[in-house]
């Protein structure tokens, strides 16, 4: 029984020191995401953007598509 720790304990130790480059790699991913998000939010508020002045410009269907659009955009970027 000695034995197998004497093996096993190194081995626990080398799988725990593994986890340092996994956990920076979800940490990457995170951040990643999180950037991803503010880009969503940045192309919705072009697209609202275009909404309002294809309504000053009263093309109504180019504002619905477009305020449609902002609404996916955002709704996305929630969820990630």
């Amino acid at each position: 029984m000695k034995k197998i720790m004497l093996v096993a304990a190194p081995l626990a130790f080398a799988l725990t020191a593994c986890g340092g480059p996994a956990e920076e790699a979800g940490e990457q991913a995170d951040d990643i995401a999180e950037m991803e998000a503010e880009v969503m939010d940045a192309e919705a508020g072009v697209a609202e953007a275009e909404a309002e002045l294809a309504d000053e410009m009263g093309d109504e269907a180019a504002e619905a598509d477009l305020e449609a659009e902002a609404e996916v955009l955002e709704e996305t970027a929630d969820e990630i």
